[in-house]
């Protein structure tokens, strides 16, 4: 997990003492001229001067005025004050979102660089296995193939034992090929997503998972309609779930996992179109981590931009020894088109067509 900037940190503790520095040089020099002005006045005789100019106007009370500009002049500097400590809160709240810009700017970058290198991993290992495996069976298959073509034109009687080892060794090597290609189709894309829907898929998630995990407890919890959402939502659901129960099989291996998948509907106004927000929470009871220390893995970074880039929300909370949760809210109309866009519902339809 990424740490909140703090503004407390050296860069902000600087920047405050400086801004702090500045005020007090400032509150030095308005005391300096205050008293360089009193001086003079006093040198002049101020007051009495001005008495004397004034007392001729005494019928409109010009001799209150003094009292009237110290009040006002109090009040100014209140008021001065204020929008001074509001202009110093402003100052270090935009420093710190430029903090944090510039950090979630680093971890973007850094996110982006992972994901490029994880593509070109998984590419590389995809290549290596059409040409390791994939080519070696292939190349099996077609030498047993030409075997049998050559003893099929002599003595049936004597080679039919031969060309029937053959034979099933065709068979075992096309069914090698069989299922190294379907795991290359469940890496590339979820297993029944496009047929059967996203329940579906995840069922068969899970149940893979119980598979390899047999001392773990799986839940999954299902309630409401998935269909008709964006091909996008489908994938970024099952993509969560997917790596949460990978973290599971990393740190929580022996513990009891829940997952649920509601979908939740508002029909208060009166569109067509059904909205309402998807969630998918996981909870598991293993060790839990600290959320307060910086983490070298990039799994809940990439959960929460594929849910922010939905316009979702995505919450994690854990501590040692109590467990981990995760909670995701994907809206039910991400990835669909406005359907008070004409120009979004016309290109709908021809990528339809």
């Amino acid at each position: 997990m990424r740490p909140e900037p703090q503004a407390d940190s050296p860069a902000f503790v600087a920047s405050a003492r400086s801004s702090r520095s500045t005020a007090w040089r400032d509150l030095v020099c308005v005391l300096a001229l205050t008293v360089l002005a009193a001086l003079v006045c006093m040198r002049f005789e101020a007051g009495e001067l001005t008495y004397s100019l004034t007392r001729r106007f005494e019928r409109f009370q010009l001799d209150e005025i003094p009292p009237t500009l110290v009040v006002l002049a109090t009040g100014l500097a209140w008021f001065a004050w204020r929008r001074y400590r509001e202009s110093q809160r402003e100052l270090l709240h935009r420093r710190a979102l430029e903090a944090k810009a510039a950090s979630l700017l680093a971890e973007n970058r850094r996110l982006a660089s992972e994901s490029i290198g994880a593509q070109e991993n998984e590419r590389r290992h995809l290549a290596r296995e059409l040409h390791d495996e994939l080519g070696q069976y292939l190349n099996a298959i077609a030498l047993d193939a030409g075997r049998i073509r050559d003893l099929s034109a002599h003595d049936q009687a004597r080679s039919e034992p031969e060309v029937h080892r053959l034979a099933l060794a065709v068979m075992q090597s096309a069914s090698t090929v069989y299922r190294q290609i379907g795991g290359m189709i469940r890496r590339l894309r979820p297993i029944g997503l496009d047929e059967f829907g996203l329940p579906s898929a995840l069922e068969h998630c899970v149940e893979s998972w119980r598979e390899r995990l047999p001392q773990a407890s799986f839940t999954l919890t299902v309630d409401g309609d998935f269909s008709n959402l964006a091909d996008v939502v489908n994938i970024t659901l099952y993509r969560l779930v997917q790596e949460g129960l990978t973290n599971v099989s990393k740190f929580a291996q022996n513990s009891r996992v829940e997952i649920y998948l509601v979908r939740t509907s508002d029909n208060t106004n009166n569109t067509r179109a059904s909205r309402g927000e998807i969630v998918v929470t996981m909870t598991d009871d293993g060790p839990g981590v600290d959320l307060t220390k910086p983490r070298a893995g990039l799994g809940l970074i990439g959960m929460r931009e594929r849910v922010e880039a939905l316009g979702g929300e995505f919450h994690v909370a854990s501590q040692p020894d109590g467990g981990f949760l995760f909670c995701a809210r994907v809206p039910v109309q991400a990835g669909l088109p406005d359907p008070t866009d004409p120009s979004a519902l016309a290109e709908l339809a021809k990528s339809e067509k």
